[in-house]
């Protein structure tokens, strides 16, 4: 039998890595956890009144036209479809007479019509990593028009539907992922009044990963040079940083249209301790570290919201990925945001 060089390209989030011996179809990649889905505005909730309860749904797709690995290499026709939908429920109460949000989400995601080239193309797909989150305010003046706020998210480990053996996986591989963000809103009118209804947006986090658990479990065919199981069992991920800035005009409440950019980067992921064992021989070959990609993109936003009640309201977020490296880049995105507020009664005298 003659060994003979190789590559394996890495997905989702995927790095290109010459492997000696051995020909596999390409191993599952886990997901990652990271926060990137705060509106424009969304801090200024800081200012509604204490007891207020709300129920968001979130819907959305894209489009993706190309996979770049984390090499910077365009795979030749790289395409999915990714859906995603999650329902989220709030409540905004008080602590030491300052704005306390709490939140939980449960979000869902897959991906359909996959073509990554030299892959089995195997998708795990359904739910991923439930969310809470609490958001403090040591500012929300709404008078002054400026808000800040510091937010913490707890990603739970109890997406089920990893699967170290497919190709693209929307879950992490058990990983937990603390996020720590900042909010930051400015009214511009103060400053002139042909800058009223006029807004800056400034929202920035880091995402904290967890090790991961048994990424890669990969069964070589039979009829391969080289038949036998490659697996990993510790996934490492560096810092995530994600940060992302709004100009929005807010003529009334509720009432906004925004322009934003984002720049995502850090997240790198390293799948340790793997070994190859040689079908029906007594064989196994240690591999070295392997890089499996980032969290890495430069992207541009359009949102706009449209009240339709005093407490209902649709938000729209149409987005475009100019650069990405190490996963699929989003030729068109769009999300659609259904908010239902429950406002607290005022008492009757």
């Amino acid at each position: 039998m003659r060994l003979r060089p190789v590559s394996i390209i890495a997905l989702v989030r995927a790095a290109v890595m010459p492997i000696t011996a051995v020909s596999w179809y390409v191993p599952a990649i886990a997901g990652s956890d990271r926060s990137t889905d705060t509106y424009a505005g969304d801090y200024t909730a800081g200012s509604l009144p204490a007891g207020t309860f709300a129920a968001l749904q979130y819907a959305g797709y894209s489009r993706a036209n190309a996979f770049i690995t984390s090499a910077g290499v365009n795979l030749p026709d790289a395409h999915a479809n990714i859906f995603e939908e999650f329902t989220r429920l709030t409540y905004i109460g008080q602590l030491g007479n300052r704005p306390l949000v709490i939140e939980v989400e449960l979000p869902f995601a897959t991906l359909t019509d996959v073509n990554i080239p030299g892959t089995n193309n195997l998708i795990a797909g359904g739910l991923v990593d439930p969310v809470v989150h609490l958001t403090y305010f040591p500012v929300a003046d709404a008078k002054f028009q400026r808000w800040f706020g510091i937010t913490n998210y707890f990603y739970l480990p109890l997406g089920r539907s990893f699967d170290n053996q497919r190709t693209v996986n929307v879950s992490t591989a058990r990983q937990f992922t603390h996020v720590l963000e900042i909010g930051y809103t400015e009214g511009l009118g103060k400053l002139s009044p042909a800058l009223s209804g006029v807004f800056f947006d400034l929202i920035a986090n880091a995402s904290f990963h967890t090790n991961g658990n048994s990424p890669l479990n990969v069964i070589n065919p039979a009829d391969a040079p080289v038949p036998g199981v490659l697996t990993y069992g510790l996934l490492t991920q560096a810092i995530s940083y994600d940060v992302k800035a709004f100009l929005r005009y807010e003529p009334r409440p509720f009432l906004f249209f925004a322009l934003g950019i984002e720049k995502l980067w850090g997240g790198e992921q390293i799948a340790r301790n793997g070994q190859f064992a040689v079908t029906g021989l007594p064989i196994v070959i240690p591999q070295g570290d392997l890089s499996l990609g980032t969290d890495a993109f430069f992207r541009g936003h359009v949102q706009f919201q449209v009240p339709f009640a005093q407490d209902f309201a649709v938000a729209f977020d149409i987005f475009h990925d100019f650069e990405r490296v190490g996963g699929f880049r989003s030729d068109i995105g769009a999300e659609v945001r259904l908010v239902k507020f429950f406002f607290p009664q005022t008492p009757t005298r």
